[in-house]
C-alpha cells in the first residue's frame, strides 16, 4: 500500500514536496481550513506540521493510521508529544540547522540596535543625516554579552561574539557544563539575574518550556543593567511583552529586537510597533535560502523514512517507535 503524507502548511522547498510524492500520496492542507485538515487527517500515515499549527490530542484522535509526525522545523511546542506518545506517534523535529543563521540573525538585530539602525532606516536618509549626532551608538568590542541558553544557536553565539567581535561572553543554561561553555568562549555563570546584571547585551536561545515561559518578567528586566540591549530570537513566549515594554518606556533598557512574539503574527495594535528603540523582525532569522532547503528535505526524508521502517533520527519520543511501527506494518505492510 502507498502511504499518504499530509502537510499542514507547506514545505519550505516545494522540492521537498516533489521528493514525498514521489514516494508517497501527498495531500496538502490550509491549517486554518477546519473542513479540509478533518477531512485529511484520516488518511494521515506521515503528518508533516509547519508551525505554529497545533497537534493536539484531538488532532491525533482524528488520525488513527498515524506513524509519525515531524516538525516542519526544529520546535516542537506546537505538539503535544505526551499525548502522541500515549497514541503510539512518534515525533521527530529537525535539530542542528539553525545554529549558524539564527546567531547571524541575533547578532545583526545587536548592530541594529546598538548603531540605532532601525531608525534612522525609518527616517530616510535627509531626516537620519539631521539626527545622526542627537543618537546613542555603541560598539560590540568590548563590551559583555550574556547569551540564555547554550544550545546549538547559543553556542554559536557564544563563538562568533568572542572571536568575531572581541566581546566577554558569558552564559546561563542550567544544562550545560562550565568546559562545555569554555569551547565556545563563554563563561558559565548560574544564577540568571546575577548574569543579567552583568550584561550590556542580553540575547536569548533557550527550550520552550515550563521553565522558560515568561522567564523575562518584570523582575528579570529590572535585573538587567541600566542602558542594556536585549534580544530574542527563540520563542516569543520566554518574553512576557508588556513587561519588556514597561522596561523600554522606563528607560531601564536602551533597546531591544524582537524575532518572535507571544501571538504571531504580531498585533497589528502592539504597543511596540510605535517604539523608536525596538527593531522587529517577522520570525525570519533561520529562513536562509541554505536552511529552507535543508529544513524541508530533512522533514521529507525523515516522514518517508519512518513509513519506510527507520525510526527517526530525531524521534522525541522513541519509546512509541514501537507502537507506531506495529501500525504501520498493518497498514502498510513491510
Amino acid at each position: 500500500m502507498r502511504p499518504t503524507v499530509v502537510i499542514l502548511g507547506e514545505l519550505y522547498d516545494p522540492a521537498a514536496e516533489d521528493h514525498i510524492a514521489e514516494h508517497a500520496e501527498l495531500v496538502k492542507v490550509d491549517p486554518d481550513d477546519a473542513a479540509a485538515v478533518a477531512a485529511a487527517l484520516p488518511r494521515a500515515h506521515g503528518l508533516i506540521a509547519k508551525y505554529p499549527a497545533p497537534i493536539t490530542a484531538e488532532v491525533l484522535a482524528a488520525a488513527p493510521n498515524l506513524v509519525a509526525v515531524l516538525s516542519s522545523g526544529r520546535g516542537v511546542d506546537n505538539i503535544d508529544i505526551p499525548a502522541a506518545t500515549a497514541a503510539g506517534v512518534v515525533i521527530a523535529n529537525n535539530p542542528g540547522l539553525g545554529g549558524r543563521p539564527v546567531s547571524e540573525h541575533a547578532l545583526g538585530l545587536m548592530i541594529t540596535i546598538s548603531r540605532d539602525l532601525h531608525a534612522v532606516t525609518r527616517l530616510g536618509i535627509e531626516g537620519a543625516w539631521e539626527r545622526r549626532l542627537t543618537t546613542t551608538r555603541v560598539e560590540l568590542a568590548d563590551s559583555t554579552l550574556g547569551i540564555v541558553g547554550l544550545g546549538n544557536v547559543g553556542s554559536n553565539m557564544a563563538h562568533r561574539a568572542a572571536r568575531g567581535f572581541g566581546m566577554t561572553v558569558l552564559a546561563y543554561d542550567p544544562y550545560v557544563s562550565a568546559e562545555e561553555m569554555a569551547e565556545h568562549g563563554a563563561t558559565k555563570v548560574d544564577d540568571l539575574f546575577e548574569m543579567l546584571g552583568q550584561a550590556d547585551f542580553v540575547t536569548c536561545h533557550p527550550e520552550m518550556n515550563d521553565e522558560t515561559e515568561h522567564m523575562f518578567d518584570d523582575a528579570a528586566f529590572a535585573a538587567m543593567k541600566p542602558g542594556a540591549y536585549f534580544v530574542n530570537t527563540s520563542r516569543g513566549r520566554v518574553v512576557d511583552t508588556d513587561a519588556l515594554v514597561r522596561a523600554l518606556r522606563s528607560g531601564h533598557l536602551a533597546a531591544a529586537a524582537m524575532d518572535v512574539y507571544e501571538e504571531e503574527p504580531l498585533d497589528p495594535a502592539s504597543p511596540l510597533l510605535g517604539m523608536d528603540n525596538v527593531a522587529l523582525t517577522a520570525h525570519v532569522a533561520d529562513f536562509t535560502v541554505q536552511t529552507k532547503t535543508a529544513l524541508a528535505f530533512s522533514a521529507a526524508t525523515k516522514v518517508l523514512g519512518a513509513l519506510a521502517g527507520e525510526v527517526p533520527p530525531s524521534a522525541l519520543n522513541p519509546q512509541a517507535w514501537d507502537a507506531a511501527d506495529r501500525r504501520r506494518k498493518e497498514l502498510l505492510g513491510g
